[in-house]
This record gives C-alpha cells, structure tokens and sequence, in this order.
C-alpha cells in the first residue's frame, strides 16, 4: 500500500498516514492513529469508482 491521506473524523485535520503507520485489518479496512489528536481512526479502502486510485491532485 501507499500513502493513505484522510480526513480525521474526530479532529478534522487531515492525516498523511505512511505505510508503518496503519494497519490493514482485512482486504476493504484499515486502521491507524491520527498525529494530531492521538484517536485510533478506521477507514474503508474505495476499491471501484472514480476514487479508487486515491485523490487525483493538480487537474
């Protein structure tokens, strides 16, 4: 995996999360701790769509 960039929902802050710091907890899950306020946060993986590929920057 790569980088995983998100939105806190505790905080609002975004996360620039690096591979060491999430874990994957199954094949659509992953789970990490946010750097600015500490909460441990759990996202879906979008795997279909215009998203899939992750946020497309700079167009």
């Amino acid at each position: 995996m790569t980088t995983q960039v998100r939105t806190c929902p505790k905080c609002a802050q975004l996360m620039w999360l690096k591979e060491d710091q999430y874990e994957q907890l199954d094949e659509e899950t992953i789970r990490g701790k946010c750097p600015q306020c500490g909460s441990t946060v759990r996202f879906t993986l979008v795997s279909q769509g215009d998203n899939a590929a992750g946020p497309k920057m700079g167009h």
